[in-house]
């Protein structure tokens, strides 16, 4: 195992001061077998910058979320590779579909529909944090055909299933409070629209909530801001449609079939949602991953140390062009924000 500080990616990514602004692309709406229209924003790769023999790279956004999670990695590699951002249904800009519960299943399946669109030819990377990365390991069970073509996963702050054990950082409560919320969520579904006036109007500390379980450390105000906007943008009703996917997953199968691949973990030490140890068992599953672990980061890991996601990312997208060796192994990162002191330890 190698306990290392932070690697600089390429190019450094600056946080304006009033706000982190939207990325905009290429906007492509897919249009799903049971009527949902996804919203997916494409990066075209600048012929003058493109990485030989890069894969096109499909960045997948977590419970809650958009593809605005993705910001700095997307400022960082656009250009370079040809980036896929898909939104689940129901987030971001994407429609909800059919009123009812959805599962991992159904969203790997959306995501299949989106590649058959945007990217259905040449390699691909496929990188996904939390509910992002276990679409991926659904998608690599049910369409080996997709699968046949990908040459990089990344699975970042994810689970491959035991969330039902789970206490989210709330000792004798945590683990029936997801069963809870779903029965709250089910009994108020008619009158969501209370619900939303509700949040609305408690979007302070909304906001202190979403901070609590994303960060682990200090981040600027504008992606506190950035966390809380999206959460606050996706409604009720989506929530509980997927509230009850998590205690019944279980991708250990998915595991198997990314073998041979170059594969990248990232666990955030004090992650609340989806723990740390549940990467280390992602990584000693599929021989030949990379498993790195992020001291003092809490789930939304790529927003709140985005210097240390970017670089392993890239790290990946490497292995995956095959311009480095399959890699593999333990590391432990300190970020340099945290330290008093940049140093490199190896042991």
């Amino acid at each position: 195992m190698r306990v290392a500080g932070v690697l600089r990616p390429r190019r450094r990514v600056a946080v304006a001061r009033e706000e982190v602004q939207p990325l905009a692309g290429e906007p492509v709406e897919v249009q799903t077998d049971d009527g949902a229209c996804l919203h997916v924003e494409v990066d075209p790769a600048d012929p003058a910058q493109v990485v030989p023999g890069a894969p096109t790279v499909v960045l997948c956004h977590g419970y809650g979320l958009s593809a605005d999670a993705w910001h700095f990695q997307r400022l960082a590699l656009r250009g370079r590779y040809r980036l896929v951002l898909p939104e689940h249904r129901g987030h971001g800009r994407s429609t909800r579909g059919p009123a009812g519960p959805v599962g991992v299943a159904r969203l790997a399946d959306d995501l299949g529909q989106v590649l058959d669109v945007v990217a259905p030819t040449g390699p691909l990377a496929l990188v996904g944090h939390s509910l992002g990365g276990m679409t991926i390991m659904e998608l690599a069970v049910r369409r080996p055909d997709l699968l046949e073509r990908v040459r990089g996963v990344g699975l970042v702050a994810t689970s491959s299933g035991g969330l039902a054990a789970f206490d989210h950082g709330l000792p004798l409560l945590g683990r029936h409070l997801v069963r809870w919320a779903e029965q709250a969520l089910q009994r108020t579904a008619e009158r969501a629209d209370v619900l939303e006036r509700g949040r609305r109007l408690g979007a302070d500390v909304e906001q202190r909530l979403v901070s609590h379980w994303s960060f682990a450390s200090p981040v600027s105000p504008e992606v506190e801001r950035l966390a809380a906007r999206m959460m606050g943008a996706t409604s009720v009703g989506t929530i509980a449609d997927l509230l009850p996917a998590f205690g019944t997953l279980d991708e250990s199968e998915a595991l198997v079939a990314l073998a041979g691949r170059a594969v990248l973990v990232i666990a955030a030490e004090r992650d609340l949602m989806t723990p740390a140890a549940h990467g280390r068992t992602i990584a000693d599953a599929v021989p030949g991953a990379e498993h790195v672990l992020v001291r003092q980061a809490g789930h939304l890991v790529m927003l709140e140390h985005p210097a240390v996601v970017t670089a392993r990312l890239e790290r990946l997208l490497a292995r995956a062009a095959g311009d480095v060796g399959p890699g593999g192994g333990d590391e432990v990162v300190l970020p340099v924000a945290a330290r008093s002191r940049p140093r490199r330890v190896r042991r």
